[in-house]
């Protein structure tokens, strides 16, 4: 990359390949989440009515790097890899020597990053037997989202808007 160069682009063939788990590079862990009711640090079991087994893997686990299923990324390449930008501007406005870059998402089917989680909670639970999801979303990006992701796998979906957005819409 030249010094004024803008965006960075890379090839299909260059997006990565696993998950990367910033928990196994951090000094100092968090404190477990608890179960509201008992007070005590959550299991695997707790967690199994709500979400896939191999999401809970995935959020227990200390592995640095998570494959990413062959699936996901199919998918993924629809729109992926997003372009990387160098933001000259407000590294200067900011008088920085700081390289500062930013993704854009914008080509995603929902205009966002969140197909990036939509499309693989829709392929674990795919691979668990659900036949039907059920979600909120707020501004309709995380309803688009999963619904995409859920079309893409064979799977129903309702979404529910929050009281709030659509009261903001409504009126």
């Amino acid at each position: 990359m030249k010094a004024l160069d803008h965006k960075i682009l890379l090839e299909e063939s260059e997006m990565p390949r696993a998950w990367y788990n910033i928990m196994a590079d951090m000094p100092n862990k968090p404190m477990p989440p608890l179960n509201p009711g008992t007070k005590e640090p959550l299991g695997p079991e707790d967690l199994a009515p709500l979400f896939p087994m191999e999401l809970i893997k995935q959020e227990m686990s200390a592995e640095r790097y998570i494959d990413i299923p062959d699936e996901v990324l199919d998918i993924y390449k629809l729109y992926r890899p997003s372009p990387l930008f160098r933001a000259h501007h407000l590294e200067k406005a900011l008088d920085t020597p700081a390289k500062i870059y930013y993704k854009y998402e914008g080509g995603s089917p929902s205009g966002s990053h969140k197909p990036n989680t939509a499309i693989a909670q829709a392929y674990y639970n795919k691979m668990e037997g659900v036949k039907k999801i059920t979600t909120e979303t707020g501004a309709g990006q995380w309803g688009s989202a999963l619904s995409f992701a859920c079309q893409k796998f064979g799977i129903e979906l309702d979404v529910y808007m929050v009281k709030l957005s659509y009261n903001l819409i409504a009126n």
